[in-house]
């Protein structure tokens, strides 16, 4: 779980990177402002092999109409609005949604940081190389009978490729 001063420092590298511009144009992390929201945010390392919850992704925006979509499949580019679209470019990173913890836990979001906060993500949890980043926050554990300890400091995140546990946040 991230202490205040590491939500904060996440936060001011969002806040920075989308100033900057990338080949898709500004980019917009709702996802990661959408995380810093709520009370409890958790930073996570992932694997390659890592599977990522169904999309969509990210929107590629041109004067505020979607012109192309991010998802599972990869890129899907509308040449003919994408052409006839006028205005700002945005890359727009959206929440994704985490059915597994909807039992578990109020409001739970997703995000995929920015680079500049996967770095910092990565050197705060010890990630040598090859390794991704992700957050997760929600507001509020929900109390279940018959499953142990359920304090925000103890869940057990599992590797869905491999059924292991692979640390305890």
């Amino acid at each position: 779980m991230l202490r205040a001063e590491e939500v904060e420092r996440v936060r001011e590298l969002e806040e920075t990177y989308s100033r900057t511009l990338t080949p898709w144009g500004k980019p917009v992390n709702l996802g990661a402002m959408e995380c810093l929201k709520r009370r409890y945010v958790l930073a996570a390392l992932t694997l390659p092999d890592f599977k990522w919850p169904p999309g969509p992704y990210a929107l590629i925006k041109v004067g505020g109409t979607v012109v192309g979509i991010i998802d599972e499949n990869g890129l899907s580019l509308n040449r003919k609005a994408f052409a006839g679209a006028k205005g700002d470019h945005e890359l727009v990173i959206l929440p994704l949604r985490l059915p597994e913890l909807e039992e578990l836990v109020d409001e739970p979001v997703g995000a995929s940081p920015s680079p500049p906060t996967h770095r910092y993500l990565a050197e705060l949890l010890g990630c040598k190389n090859d390794c991704g980043s992700l957050l997760v926050a929600f507001n509020r554990v929900r109390a279940q009978q018959g499953h142990g300890d359920r304090r925000p400091g103890a869940m057990l995140i599992k590797s869905e490729a491999r059924g292991e546990s692979v640390s305890r946040v």
